[in-house]
C-alpha cells in the first residue's frame, strides 16, 4: 500500500525506506525533532520529497492526490466553534468528491450518539474522533495520524485505537507518528527515527527497550 524508498527531504528527512501493508498499522516512533512529522506530511501530499521515491497506492502523493485516496489527522486538530458534529461533517463532505454518508461518517469514527453535539460540548476524545471521521469521508484507505492521542486520557486514547484497529481489520492502513514507546507497541510494525533516518523497523511485540533509548 504504501512504498518509501531512499526518501530525503534536505537534512530533515534522510534516505528513509519502508513499507507499509494493506490492512496494517505502521508507527513512527521518535524524539522531538527527529523528523517523523516531516516524514509524515510527505506521506500525506503536503511536502514534496527532494530525493528519492513515495508511492501512496503505487500514486505520487504531492502530484496525483486524488489517485492515494488518504486522509490525515494532525496533532492539533480541526476547530469548528457554533455547529454540531452532524453540521461538521456535512459541511465537510460539500468540499469533498464522492464522499461517504454522514451516517456512515459518524458510524466509523462512533459518534452516532453525538449528531447533533456542538463541537465547544465535544471533550478531547471525541474531537478526535471527529478529526477522525473527516479524514475518512473521501472513502480513505489510507490514513495518516500526527500523535493521535497526545492531550487525551486513558479511556479516550483506548477508544480512538480502537477504531483504528477496526479499519485496519477492514483492510484500511494507518500511519500515526509517536513519542510514545507504550503507543507505537499498539501498532503491527514499528520505524524508529532519529535524526531523520530510520534507525530501526521491527514488529511491535519485539520493540522492547530498543524503542526506549530512541
Amino acid at each position: 500500500m504504501i512504498e518509501v524508498r531512499d526518501l530525503q527531504l534536505n537534512e530533515a528527512v534522510r534516505d528513509v525506506s519502508f513499507t507499509v501493508a494493506k490492512g496494517e498499522v505502521y508507527a513512527l516512533l521518535g524524539r522531538y525533532g527527529s523528523g517523523k512529522t516531516t516524514l509524515l506530511e510527505m506521506l500525506a501530499g503536503l511536502r514534496r520529497p527532494t530525493g528519492g521515491t513515495l508511492r501512496v497506492r503505487s500514486a505520487d502523493p504531492y502530484t496525483d492526490r486524488g489517485a492515494a485516496r488518504s486522509g490525515a489527522v494532525w496533532r492539533d486538530g480541526g476547530l469548528f466553534p457554533g455547529l454540531t458534529v452532524a453540521e461538521i461533517i456535512d459541511a465537510w463532505r460539500r468540499w469533498t468528491l464522492d464522499p461517504i454518508t454522514r451516517d456512515e461518517a459518524l458510524r466509523l469514527a462512533r459518534l452516532s450518539g453525538h449528531a447533533g453535539t456542538p463541537f465547544e460540548r465535544l471533550d478531547a476524545g471525541r474531537r478526535r474522533l471527529l478529526d477522525l471521521a473527516l479524514a475518512l469521508i473521501g472513502r480513505s484507505d489510507v490514513v495518516f495520524l500526527d500523535e493521535p492521542t497526545t492531550g487525551l486520557d486513558e479511556a479516550a486514547a483506548r477508544e480512538v485505537w480502537s477504531v483504528l484497529l477496526t479499519l485496519a481489520a477492514q483492510g484500511g492502513t494507518v500511519v500515526i507518528s509517536t513519542r510514545d514507546p507504550g503507543e507505537a507497541c499498539r501498532a503491527d510494525r514499528v520505524g524508529v527515527l532519529d535524526g531523520g533516518r530510520l534507525v530501526t523497523g521491527r514488529s511491535a511485540d519485539r520493540l522492547g527497550t530498543g524503542a526506549r533509548a530512541a
